[in-house]
C-alpha cells in the first residue's frame, strides 16, 4: 500500500496520463468513447471491470461517469495497482494474472455488466486471448458488453495492409516524420516529453516505491509480443466464446475499438 498525499498521487497519475497520450494522442476522447459504448448498450452499469487496468485509467473515469456502479480494476502489476489505489476512493483494485486459471475469482460471484480494457491485451497470443474470451463470456451477463481499445495487426491474410496500418501509426498521427515504435504500440514521445521508459525510470528513483517495485520485479511483470493476437483472431475468439455480436466501432491506423455484446 502506498502512502501518498493527494497532491503526490495526482502528480504521478497526471504524469502517467501524459506519457500514455504520447502513444494515443486522442486518449481522453478514446477512453470517453469506451464509456459511451457502455452507457448506450447497457445503461448505468451495476458492475464494471477495468481489465489489465494498470493504475486504473478506465476505472477512475468510470467511477466518475457511473457513480452508482461497482468498479473493479484488475491487473497483475502490484505497483501500478497500489498507485491507483492510493487515491482512487471507492474503486476496488484486485491483483490477478489473467493467464492463470481461476483469476476471475477476484470479481466475486455475480456476473458483470461491462468489461473494458485499453492498450494492454495485444500482448496476448491468439491462444491466450481465446482462453480469456471464454472466461469473459462466462462472467459477462447476457446483453452485457466487452469493449477493448487496442493496437492490433490486421492479420496474415492482408500483409500489405497490416504493414501499412502499422507504418501509419509509427509515422505519427500528424504527418510528422517516422519515429521509433514503442513497446506500447505507438510512436515514442518526443525527447522533450516523458515517455514510457522515462516514467518508469522516474518511478524507480522514488524511494517510496522501492518495495512495490521490488515485488514487481520478483513477479517478472514484463509483457512479451512473440506472436501477438491479430484483429481477426480476437474477433473470432469472441464469437467462438459465445458473444452474440462482435465488431470494430473505431479504427485509426492499427488502433481499434473492438466491441462484443454477450
Amino acid at each position: 500500500m502506498l502512502n501518498l498525499s493527494p497532491a503526490e498521487w495526482s502528480t504521478w497519475m497526471n504524469r502517467w496520463d501524459r506519457q500514455q497520450t504520447a502513444y494515443l494522442p486522442d486518449r481522453e476522447t478514446a477512453l470517453g468513447l469506451i464509456l459511451d459504448v457502455v452507457a448506450v448498450l447497457v445503461g448505468e452499469p451495476t458492475q464494471l471491470v477495468d481489465l489489465a487496468s494498470g493504475p486504473g485509467s478506465i476505472a477512475l473515469r468510470a467511477g466518475a461517469r457511473f457513480p452508482q456502479a461497482r468498479v473493479t480494476a484488475v491487473d497483475a502489476d502490484p505497483f501500478l495497482l497500489a498507485l491507483g489505489q492510493a487515491g482512487a476512493g471507492r474503486i476496488a483494485f484486485q491483483r490477478a494474472d489473467l493467464l492463470e486459471p481461476g483469476w476471475d475469482v477476484v470479481l466475486g460471484s455475480d456476473r458483470v455488466d461491462a468489461v473494458c480494457s485499453a492498450t494492454s491485451l495485444h500482448y496476448f497470443s491468439a491462444a491466450e486471448f481465446a482462453g480469456l474470451a471464454e472466461v469473459l463470456a462466462r462472467r459477462i451477463r447476457p446483453d452485457g458488453v466487452f469493449v477493448n481499445l487496442d493496437t492490433l495487426r490486421l492479420g496474415a491474410e492482408v500483409p500489405r495492409l497490416s504493414e501499412l496500418a502499422a507504418s501509419l501509426r509509427d509515422h505519427g498521427w500528424d504527418g510528422s516524420p517516422p519515429s521509433t515504435p514503442s513497446a506500447q504500440g505507438g510512436s515514442a514521445a518526443s525527447s522533450a516529453d516523458e515517455d514510457w521508459a522515462s516514467w518508469w525510470a522516474a518511478a524507480r528513483a522514488e524511494p517510496a516505491f522501492a518495495q512495490l517495485l521490488a515485488e514487481r520485479d520478483r513477479l517478472a511483470i514484463a509483457p512479451t509480443e512473440a506472436s501477438p493476437v491479430t484483429l481477426p483472431e480476437m474477433i473470432e475468439s469472441l464469437r467462438a466464446a459465445g458473444f452474440a455480436e462482435v465488431g470494430v466501432l473505431r479504427q485509426t491506423a492499427d488502433k481499434h475499438l473492438v466491441v462484443a455484446i454477450r
